[in-house]
């Protein structure tokens, strides 16, 4: 073996000894880092609703929020990297989810965003998080690359491949939503485009160490998950475009909008399996809040005997939520075996902070209905729970 392919060789191996500890570290770290985050954030949410909106310290919340939801996504870029980071798909509008990712990246800096998308964009299954994650790096990268300021531009259009290059299969064929995210930055040299995905680039510098170049490299795992791919183009001197191609999901985009107000449901019956006595309360309040009627259980042995009782009472519970993990006791994914001998049409929903569990990413199988990734804040738990109980 030559030198030279020696030295390749071992770099990419050392580049896999990297992204297999980084899977080891988000194993360990993502389920308890992730259970604390839920309390801060759930508390905050709970806090913003009992005090007026133009109360003084509604803007410290705020501001804390932001902060847990940036933690999130540190959390989630370790995450991506493990083995069991694959995604949990839901239908989103691209161009909201572009929007809001941009506002929060690029406020408070000298950099503006122009975006543009065609009016009957095609709507794509994906998971929100990780897709998230992906246009989070993408602006941050474009963001540094304009050290003065500018605007990046951001379009959103369909794009239908009927045929696949010459080094392309055939399963790039078909129909795309192509987000293209321009920046009016320095550029990148010719010779360096090849290694832009590699998990050591960077054109960044920390104090007088090179940075580990993330954010390519994250972007292009997620897009690889969701059968897409990611293109990049640059001229030095003149900018960088990053296109991304998101499959496009049968139904066509239309009004996908996130309501933030909180209107209580009629009274249903809402069990709880939580083993932490924070988030056991936690969750317990913010159902209340939504207008629940809340029991809660301890582990699994407590949730069926719950949930056989109300059944034997006639006011069997109309959802369950249930924590894939406990410390002592059945857990939710043995709890929902014997939850559907009682019951086979039971709504219930799988709750985790450990996203990389393969259960999270083929929940209908084991018999949920649904998912909440924690951390999650009033508004997911409530869509959540509006779609099961209309199903």
């Amino acid at each position: 073996m030559k030198d030279e392919d020696r030295r390749k060789y071992e770099d990419e191996l050392l580049d896999a000894k990297k992204s297999e500890a980084i899977g080891v570290l988000a194993g360990g770290i993502a389920h308890d880092f992730n259970n604390l985050l839920f309390v801060i954030m759930g508390n905050i949410n709970l806090a913003q609703l009992k005090i007026d909106e133009n109360h003084q310290a509604q803007s410290h919340l705020v501001e804390a929020e932001k902060a847990c939801r940036r933690a999130k996504d540190l959390t989630q870029k370790f995450i991506t990297f493990s083995s069991g980071g694959g995604p949990v798909k839901g239908l989103v509008s691209v161009p909201e989810l572009v929007s809001d990712v941009a506002s929060l990246v690029l406020s408070g800096s000298m950099t503006s965003s122009e975006i543009k998308a065609v009016k009957d964009l095609w709507q794509v299954e994906v998971d929100e998080n990780q897709m998230r994650q992906v246009f989070t790096s993408l602006l941050e990268n474009a963001k540094e690359a304009m050290s003065r300021g500018g605007v990046i531009s951001i379009s959103a259009e369909n794009s239908e491949i009927d045929e696949s290059g010459p080094e392309e299969s055939d399963s790039n064929k078909g129909r795309y939503v192509k987000v293209a995210i321009s920046d009016e930055g320095m550029g990148i040299p010719k010779e360096n485009l090849p290694s832009v995905f590699d998990l050591n680039y960077s054109t960044k510098y920390r104090g007088n160490r090179k940075g580990m170049g993330f954010g390519l490299a994250i972007a292009r795992s997620v897009i690889e998950k969701h059968n897409g791919r990611i293109e990049v183009e640059s001229s030095p001197g003149k900018g960088t475009t990053v296109s991304v191609f998101i499959p496009a999901a049968v139904q066509k985009a239309g009004a996908f909008r996130v309501s933030r107000s909180y209107v209580p449901v009629p009274r249903k019956r809402v069990m709880v399996m939580e083993d932490e006595e924070m988030l056991r309360d936690l969750i317990q309040t913010m159902l209340e809040h939504l207008g629940y009627e809340v029991g809660v259980a301890v582990n699994g042995e407590e949730a069926v005997q719950l949930y056989s009782d109300a059944i034997e009472a006639g006011r069997r519970y109309d959802a369950v939520i249930l924590d894939l993990t406990v410390k002592v006791g059945m857990d939710g994914g043995e709890a929902i075996r014997k939850l559907l001998q009682l019951d086979p049409k039971i709504r219930a929903i799988l709750s985790s902070g450990d996203v990389t569990a393969p259960i999270m990413n083929d929940h209908t199988s084991y018999g949920f209905r649904d998912v909440l990734k924690k951390p999650y804040d009033l508004d997911d738990l409530r869509q959540v729970l509006d779609r099961v109980l209309r199903r």
